[in-house]
């Protein structure tokens, strides 16, 4: 753990921590004195005030995904995503989710940030299969996702950090990230960024996480053309231009990408379009971290 506290930082402050009792498991903010407690080998950094939040939202999330039909991957079907049908899920879902990695790894490999850039922050990892990717990749990343269920959150990502010493999993809130200031090449949000409640707020936190020049990126989120209502479960639809402005407003220089989909996807909108039900898309957004004149 002593090298990944290099990057983790408190969720208040973003200071450093420090461990202050092994034996228990407890590490304490070098800035605020906050103490955070490691549970099943996974540090806890949530803020005190957001406990129970996340604890009701990690539960509503757990129950839709059971309703669907969604389980427990076995590790053979963990370690082949975003490829392969896992039960519970449209072949829909995970056509889309494969287009935007492929879009991703080929944006990192043609521009950059490199592994030697830095580590990697996997914002709403889940059960950290983008982590497993990124670490194949050469990265050093960090998992982070608010929840610990051993179904569908950080506890049944073993499969992945369990014999891969590149992926470190933490307990965190998107909006306050875990995170020390300045020491990351990369942020991404993976499928995340929509569950933010203050979108400039968690987008300029995130900024500060990253070394000048660093990029965060965006992946998988609804984007609309006007922000909108999403499944009820605390997420919503971004609208384009308040996206954008939150962005500029961080301190980051987007750019946008549209992905090729397929005709699966296409078949999708047009079903939308006739039903009259607003559209949406996936655009990856690339956010360069501007220099300081």
């Amino acid at each position: 753990m002593e090298n990944w506290l290099e990057i983790v930082g408190c969720p208040y402050c973003q200071a450093r921590l420090e461990v202050t009792d092994e034996a228990e498991g407890m590490l304490s903010c070098s800035g605020c004195g906050e103490q955070f407690p490691v549970v099943g080998g996974i540090p806890a950094l949530l803020r005190r005030e957001d406990i129970a939040r996340m604890e009701r939202f990690s539960e509503e999330c757990r129950q839709a995904r059971l309703r669907e039909g969604q389980i427990r991957l076995s590790h053979e079907q963990a370690w082949v995503l975003p490829y392969g049908q896992p039960p519970g899920f449209s072949a829909l879902y995970w056509q889309v989710r494969r287009q935007s990695f492929c879009a991703l790894m080929a944006i990192l490999a043609r521009e950059g940030p490199t592994p030697a850039w830095g580590p990697v922050a996997d914002m709403g990892a889940g059960i950290g299969w983008l982590s497993y990717r990124l670490a194949q990749a050469g990265y050093q990343v960090l998992a982070i996702d608010a929840s610990h269920d051993e179904t569908f959150g950080l506890a049944a990502a073993q499969a992945y950090y369990g014999p891969n010493p590149a992926i470190f999993p933490l307990q965190g809130d998107l909006e306050n990230p875990p995170l020390q200031m300045g020491r990351l090449g990369l942020v991404v949000f993976n499928a995340s960024l929509h569950y933010a409640r203050d979108l400039e707020g968690t987008l300029l936190r995130c900024t500060r996480a990253l070394r000048p020049a660093g990029r965060l990126v965006i992946l998988d989120s609804p984007v609309a053309r006007l922000p909108r209502p999403g499944t009820g479960r605390g997420d919503r639809h971004l609208g384009h231009q308040e996206l954008h402005a939150a962005l500029l407003g961080a301190g980051l220089e987007p750019r946008w990408h549209s992905i090729r989909r397929g005709a699966g996807w296409w078949t999708h909108q047009a079903k939308s379009w006739l039903k009259l039900q607003p559209l949406f898309s996936f655009p990856m957004g690339v956010a360069k971290r501007a220099t300081p004149a």
